[in-house]
């Protein structure tokens, strides 16, 4: 089938119609690209290139396939070198992998590439939460420090973009059980914050997301912390990114 040939395809799908119809479809002008997450391909790579370990605190290459996850850059790095036999001593069959000519793998997202993921894209995750939380009035505001805590978090885990829904579920999901209930007055729910203590370190939860009640509650949490912001720089701390108090505020 890769190397062109007709082949007959179930019109209907073949479990719940096996009797059904087939379709011809000659293969020779189809452009078969074929992906996986191979895991621990890395280190077969590494044993096949006899990587040496150098320095306090390298991994000993002997241990490498025993060991803890690998960081993600140095599995970047060794994936680019891939080659057709690391592809058979990982367990696939020759007459397979000798049809597929170009190999290419793909680089881990930075800490920057995975901001932008949660809140660049028309249908990032910031924006989705963002429109969840409208629904019942709310509004919803992500603090620069938090956003790269979660991107942090999940290169530390190798989940790469697939883990920031997980993370996200898991500082938002005591807000979102919380929002519903109807309230008024200075019970009013007015928006949820996430910042730095609720999502934690890079090891460790932090409390979940923080419910601002009261009307403009918002507003009063920015102003606070540009205040602070600006006491901080007249102290002699770093300038900071102006845009750092409301990255997702407008989302």
């Amino acid at each position: 089938m890769l190397e062109g040939t007709v082949v007959s395809v179930p019109e209907k799908g073949a479990r719940r119609h096996p009797r059904g119809d087939n379709i011809q479809i000659d293969t020779k002008n189809i452009l078969f690209i074929c992906g996986g997450a191979f895991v621990d391909l890395e280190k077969t790579i590494s044993e096949r290139r006899h990587d040496s370990s150098i320095g306090f605190g390298a991994p000993v290459r002997s241990n490498m396939r025993t060991g803890s996850v690998i960081n993600a850059e140095i599995t970047s790095t060794l994936l680019e070198s891939v080659e057709s036999g690391d592809l058979i001593a990982y367990g696939l069959i020759p007459e397979f992998v000798g049809r597929f000519p170009v190999l290419v793998s793909l680089s881990s997202l930075s800490e920057d590439q995975l901001v932008e993921v949660l809140t660049k894209p028309k249908n990032a995750l910031g924006r989705q939460y963002t429109k969840l939380f409208g629904m019942n009035d709310v509004k919803l505001h992500f603090t620069e420090k938090a956003l790269r805590l979660i991107a942090k978090r999940a290169i530390s885990k190798n989940t790469g973009a697939r883990g920031l829904r997980s993370i996200l579920e898991t500082i938002l999901t005591e807000a979102m059980y919380e929002i519903p209930e109807i309230r008024t007055g200075k019970d009013k729910i007015d928006a949820v914050v996430v910042d730095e203590e609720s999502v934690g370190s890079v090891n460790q939860h932090g409390f979940g997301a923080k419910i601002l009640s009261g009307e403009g509650a918002l507003d009063l949490y920015l102003d606070k912390q540009n205040k602070e912001l600006v006491v901080r720089q007249s102290d002699g701390e770093p300038e900071v990114d102006a845009e750092t108090p409301s990255r997702v505020a407008n989302m």
